[in-house]
């Protein structure tokens, strides 16, 4: 099999679902990823490329918004409910837009926690 060649600049490191946040999911978005660069979330409805986004950060991460612009958004898989209606799951990329320098020291302090948290040894 060929191997891809990567385009990102920076590391993303995946967001555990063990410091995901309840709150995150209330609004409808879920977090997926994070980088330096922007982010990777799930959602239900399609958002607009080149749009600004607000994203919060989870308690876990010490809380925080970042701003982000709308990159690409694709659907990513459809389920059908009990009541015969179908739900969507887009996934959106942004990129940061905008920090401020106390937004980017809780980015990195969330960074620096996802990194940490993998490289624990997983519970038994």
């Amino acid at each position: 099999m060929a191997q891809r060649s990567e385009r990102r600049q920076v590391a993303r490191l995946p967001v555990p679902a063990l410091l995901r946040s309840p709150g995150v999911e209330a609004r409808e978005v879920r977090l997926l990823d994070l980088s330096l660069q922007g982010t990777r979330i799930e959602h239900p409805d399609a958002l607009n490329a080149g749009l600004l986004y607000f994203i919060a950060l989870p308690p876990t991460f010490g809380r925080g918004t970042l701003s982000g612009r709308v990159v690409w958004t694709r659907l990513h898989r459809q389920e059908q409910t009990l009541e015969g209606e179908r739900q969507h799951y887009y996934r959106s990329g942004l990129n940061w837009t905008g920090l401020t320098p106390a937004q980017q020291d809780a980015l990195a302090a969330a960074l620096k926690r996802l990194h940490a948290a993998q490289e624990r040894p997983p519970p038994e």
